[in-house]
This record gives structure tokens, C-alpha cells and sequence, in this order.
């Protein structure tokens, strides 16, 4: 029994665990409704979805959407975790909760992509996200990550010249100093992190071995 019908308020409340980073909640209603069901804790995390119409307030989201939004890895690796322990669930299974869409087509990846949370977007690969799966608005989560960049950059740009409009300031550099400025490397920012580690994924490259390329 790969997924079982949880009712809306079992839902409701995995959901209000996953999201509020409840870890210890979490897993004792995950179990408690593993005990009810008669299944095992990877049933629960894969049936937990709010299927609720979107004109009604659903999200369509499932479990793993939650902790990769708001970058709770621990959360995140566990529900990975318990999705492929016992042997409950095939690959298949796995990969369909993993790439689950909500209503707006993101997956977890697209949240974890689009709020630049690295490490949740590293275990969502090394679990099996797709990175070429697009959303509603025709999106993959490169692209979510490199508008996020961007928004940031811009966002620096304007403060920077905004300062620089306020007050001049002189600064005595000497000619070894400013080479030595020059040629540090300039620090990249979360979006821009999230960025180039998914294209290395892309090509072949980020990662881990023995993990299967997406």
C-alpha cells in the first residue's frame, strides 16, 4: 500500500508542522497516523498533499514543499529520508512526491530554487528532482534562482549609488593595495550559489557519487 486517504484535518495538520518547522510534531503525527492507518511513516509523507482547490485555498502542495520554501533542512532530510526507508515506496513513487507539483506547477525544488536555500536544494537533487521541470508559468528553477540573483543585485546597485548620492567619501588607496583589491574575487551571493550548483548539475557535475543524475 504505496499511499492511503488521509483525511483533510490529518493533512492540515502535517502541513502545519512541515511549515512551522515543528520537527519533534512532525514526527510524532506522522507516526501516530502510521499506527491509525496501519501503513508505514513513507505511506503517510507521500499521501500528505493538500488537494484542496486552489479557489478554496489549497495550495497543492505536498510535505516537502514547505521545509524547502523556508530552508529547514533538517525537516526536509528527514521527509526525504522516511520516503525511502523499508523499501515501502519504488523509485517511482519516490521521484512522483519528490517532482510533485502544486497548483502553480512548482516542485519543492522551484521553492527551495526561488528562496536560495542551497542545501535544500542539493538534498531535492540528491533525492532525484528534475531540474527541467517547468511551472505554470513556463519556469524551471534555474530560472527562479537567477531572478532572485538578479532582484538582489539590482536591489545592492540601487542602495550602493543611493549611499554614494548622499555623501561622497575620498579613500586613499595605494597602487599595491588597489591591485591586491582588484583581484579578490567577488563574493557570490545565495541566489547566484543556487545558480551555479544547479548548472553543474545540469552538466553532469555537483553531484555526490552514487547518486543518480536527474
Amino acid at each position: 500500500m504505496a499511499t492511503i486517504s488521509l483525511s483533510f484535518e490529518a493533512i492540515d495538520d502535517l502541513i502545519y508542522d512541515a511549515r512551522s518547522g515543528d520537527f519533534a510534531a512532525l514526527k510524532t503525527d506522522i507516526d501516530a497516523l502510521a499506527t491509525q492507518h496501519a501503513c508505514s511513516p513513507a505511506s503517510i509523507v507521500a499521501s500528505a498533499i493538500d488537494a484542496e482547490p486552489e479557489s478554496e485555498g489549497g495550495s497543492g502542495a505536498c510535505l516537502l514543499h514547505f521545509p524547502a520554501a523556508n530552508g529547514n533542512h533538517e525537516i526536509l532530510s528527514f521527509l526525504l529520508s522516511t520516503l525511502t526507508s523499508g523499501n515501502i515506496l519504488d523509485q517511482a513513487q519516490i521521484l512522483a512526491v519528490v517532482n510533485h507539483q502544486n497548483h502553480s506547477g512548482n516542485t519543492p525544488l522551484h521553492w527551495a530554487a526561488l528562496n536560495t536555500h542551497l542545501p535544500c536544494v542539493k538534498a531535492l537533487v540528491e533525492a532525484g528532482a528534475d531540474l527541467s521541470v517547468k511551472n505554470a508559468a513556463g519556469h524551471d528553477a534555474v530560472f527562479l534562482a537567477e531572478r532572485t540573483a538578479w532582484a538582489a543585485e539590482t536591489e545592492t546597485e540601487a542602495e550602493t549609488e543611493e549611499q554614494q548620492d548622499q555623501q561622497e567619501v575620498e579613500v586613499e588607496v595605494s597602487v599595491g593595495e588597489e591591485a591586491e583589491q582588484d583581484a579578490a574575487p567577488r563574493k557570490l551571493s545565495p541566489g547566484e550559489e543556487v545558480v551555479e550548483w544547479l548548472l553543474g548539475c545540469d552538466k553532469g557535475a555537483g553531484l555526490e557519487s552514487g547518486v543518480a543524475e536527474p
